[in-house]
């Protein structure tokens, strides 16, 4: 697979695109109003304890304070073995965590705890918290609060594995857990023991910090999102790196000097004039996945509905038709919309419980088929992703959790007429609804002539087909209008004026 990034910077915003074989695979988005603060370590203050639900707020110097749930909680019984889940530590199986220590017992109010961002603040949540600190490196993951030595679930290999685990044990800082990330597979005990020795300075000035700070406030600002997307994606397997920014350039080049030399003649600098998106052909596809229909190759297409409980997905044959049986046809429609399916989660960050409605099949040795090609399309996701068997009605269940924000969510925002519902009322309605409010009017008023402004649809069905029930409104309250059509008008807009001041009658 050819893989590369291509970065566009602006002083306003940074966009980072993952290409894979020549399409979007993901896509980060930092304004600079609104910058992640994931990674970032502060010393935090206990604000309230929720026994409740386990749970506690943390003030850290925002506006909203954070969350931190008992089980990110180091210390607490059946936390001790754990591994990295999405880039948090959690203990390893479910009865360990519930085998926790009452948050109410290790945690006071004004108490003052060390913790890290995991999530963003989204709408009207602060971030969420965790006590697991993790100082990734390029090779390994520093985890200071717990005693774990692991390696990565990627790397296949038992003996590359043993190699790895016999390095962790020699370089590893007394007391403190590590992890190899995926990067470190085939590395030299030089490079980790540089790479372990460099995050145990990072830690030992947190907590040099953590001990002269007064109250909440920040100890360790992680990277920026192009110099972290470096260290944590930019490796041998990618082809290259472009970027449009020349002194972001010379960072990614100092960067990779210090970790990676190797790769620093695969970074290239774009300088030509036209947009570095536009000339890549981004800007189309960012489009595209703000759509809800996504149209496939063979001319089936795939309808992506998000609500509040959960993402629902349909697959449509749409206009292919097949060459062979229908069973075929189907079979070949699912399985290219499969390949889509876990493109598009992926690069829409789409997260929760997500329903798949893919095209009845008689055969169970197609479904097997079909949840196979599945299954091997989502491995490119780096999310955690559940999967569930396909229906006897052809669905298929899956969970993942979100990387970041979702990209629809991130770019666009809910219409103020429909209010997200992707609806709005017809011309039929409106006209209705018209009738209805001028005869409410002409009850209450004695206007003798009026002014009836609306979107001009409505207007059109007013005077043409619709044009005999008004008369008949008109006749009966021996009332006078004028319509007036107005291209500014959204279809919802009606706006009645008295005909002789031109002023809005208040109703």
């Amino acid at each position: 697979m050819n893989k590369s990034l291509v970065i566009n910077v602006t002083p306003l915003e940074t966009r980072i695109a993952l290409i894979e074989d020549g399409r979007l695979a993901e896509l980060v988005i930092e304004r600079e109003e609104n910058p992640s603060i994931v990674g970032n370590i502060y010393r935090g203050r206990v604000d309230s304890v929720l026994p409740g639900i386990q749970a506690a707020f943390i003030d850290i110097g925002f506006e909203k304070n954070g969350f931190l749930y008992v089980s990110d909680i180091a210390g607490a019984e059946g936390t001790g073995d754990v591994e990295l889940i999405d880039g948090v530590p959690r203990a390893r199986t479910r009865a360990k965590r519930a085998r926790q220590q009452p948050i109410e017992t290790m945690l006071k109010k004004d108490q003052h705890i060390m913790v890290q961002v995991v999530k963003d603040p989204l709408g009207t949540k602060g971030p969420r918290l965790t006590n697991f600190i993790t100082i990734p490196g390029r090779y390994c993951v520093l985890m200071p609060t717990v005693g774990t030595l692991g390696v990565s679930r990627k790397i296949d290999s038992e003996k590359e594995r043993d190699r790895l685990k016999k390095i962790l044990k020699e370089l590893r800082p007394a007391g403190l857990g590590i992890i190899t990330r995926t990067a470190g597979e085939e590395r030299t005990r030089e490079e980790f023991e540089a790479d372990i020795g460099f995050l145990a300075r990072i830690w030992e000035r947190v907590k040099d910090k953590y001990e002269r700070t007064r109250g909440a406030g920040m100890l360790r600002e992680d990277l920026g999102p192009i110099l972290r997307t470096v260290r944590d994606l930019f490796s041998a397997d990618f082809e290259k790196l472009v970027i449009d920014s020349e002194t972001d350039y010379e960072r990614i080049q100092s960067f990779l000097e210090n970790f990676a030399p190797q790769l620093t003649g695969r970074v290239k600098l774009y300088k030509n004039k036209q947009p570095l998106f536009e000339k890549m052909g981004l800007e189309e596809e960012i489009s595209r996945a703000l759509r809800r229909k996504v149209f496939l190759r063979s001319g089936g297409y795939l309808g992506i509905d998000q609500t509040e409980a959960l993402i629902a997905i349909d697959v449509n044959t749409g206009k292919f038709l097949g060459k062979k049986q229908l069973e075929d046809t189907v079979l070949q429609t699912n399985l290219e919309a499969a390949e889509e399916i876990a493109r598009q989660v992926r690069l829409r960050d789409l997260g929760g419980i997500i329903v798949v409605d893919f095209i009845d099949m008689e055969i169970p040795q197609n479904r097997r088929a079909l949840l196979r090609h599945f299954g091997e399309a989502l491995k490119r996701d780096r999310a955690r992703i559940t999967l569930s068997e396909v229906s006897e009605l052809g669905m298929i269940e899956m969970t993942r959790k979100r990387v970041k924000h979702n990209l629809v969510k991130a770019l666009s925002q809910p219409c103020p007429y429909c209010e997200g519902s992707g609806m709005v009322r017809s011309v039929t309605t409106v006209t209705f609804d018209t009738f209805r409010r001028l005869q409410s009017l002409f009850c209450r008023t004695s206007e003798q002539h009026v002014i009836l402004q609306a979107h001009p649809d409505v207007a059109r069905r007013l005077e043409t087909e619709n044009r005999g029930i008004l008369d008949v409104i008109l006749e009966k309250f021996n009332r006078q209008i004028t319509i007036e059509a107005n291209d500014a008008f959204h279809i919802h807009d009606i706006r009645i004026l008295r005909a002789r001041t031109r002023q809005e009658i208040e109703e």
